[in-house]
């Protein structure tokens, strides 16, 4: 009997040593991506004025779009998106570029480019519009649903917050915003998120910025209630709470733009 003991005691530490090792080595929702080297992605906003609007989304689907689409070919960059606003609005931009790396040194590449184009825009894009913010990012937390639809239906609605603590905001997005996030992809509604931090957060800037994907226009119409819908399931978590309850304190919204993906001319 006390041999049987003694296994049962010696079994029953092994399982909880084994626990202990498997908490210390989970990596948190947040570390989707490793900050160990540099940023491998750009993210590019442009302003131009009304009268051109026209001519430089149709700019951004012709040459632009060929443009970003040799750079890509040549092994420049990895990845290119394009967002158009389809409104003007004040305090926003009309478009943006994002863009990513397989590197941190392939980003040195996009510096020479610059040189000689601003924001990536041939002489004549540079004609209809000009960069108005560059931002080097790190893409800390990403999700696609299992159904995301056609991407080029989808509302992209981006979002640029302001936070007063990196560290306190990361724990903030872990456990206020991706448990909500999560509750809407399982609602059909959202089709994937992406989550951008600032490399470099210097003085009155975009220290984060959303891209929330939804599924068409039905679904962006939806956007409120599923909000409310996904907040009731989640009121009785005690760390949801404890964020929702302080997230003023902790970062500021800025202007919102509701977008759309732009695709090359066919």
């Amino acid at each position: 009997m006390q041999n049987k003991a003694w296994v049962s005691r010696f079994s029953l530490s092994r399982c909880l040593l084994l626990a202990l090792v498997l908490l210390l080595t989970m990596r948190p929702v947040a570390a989707e991506t490793s900050t160990a080297g540099g940023p491998l992605h750009i993210l590019i906003t442009y302003r131009s004025a009304a009268a051109d609007r026209p001519a430089f989304r149709d700019y951004l689907r012709g040459e632009g779009m060929a443009h970003f689409g040799k750079l890509k070919q040549d092994g420049v960059i990895a990845s290119y998106q394009v967002l158009y606003n389809p409104f003007v609005q004040d305090g926003t931009w009309d478009a943006m570029l994002v863009l990513g790396f397989k590197t941190y040194t392939d980003t040195q590449k996009w510096k020479d480019i610059e040189s000689t184009m601003p924001g990536g825009l041939t002489p004549a894009g540079v004609k209809l519009a000009h960069p108005l913010t560059t931002i080097s990012a790190d893409l800390m937390w990403s999700e696609t649903g299992k159904n995301p639809g056609v991407a080029k239906d989808g509302v992209y609605y981006v979002i640029p917050y302001e936070y007063n603590n990196k560290d306190q905001y990361r724990e903030y997005v872990d456990g206020y915003v991706i448990p909500q996030v999560k509750g809407w992809l399982g609602e059909g509604v959202l089709s994937s998120y992406r989550i951008y931090m600032n490399r470099y957060p210097v003085g009155p800037t975009t220290d984060a910025l959303f891209i929330y994907q939804y599924r068409d226009l039905d679904a962006f119409g939806k956007r409120e209630a599923t909000v409310a819908k996904i907040r009731k399931t989640l009121k009785d978590d005690p760390v949801w709470k404890k964020w929702s309850d302080i997230k003023a304190t902790i970062r500021d919204e800025t202007e919102n733009t509701i977008t759309e993906l732009l695709e090359p001319k066919k």
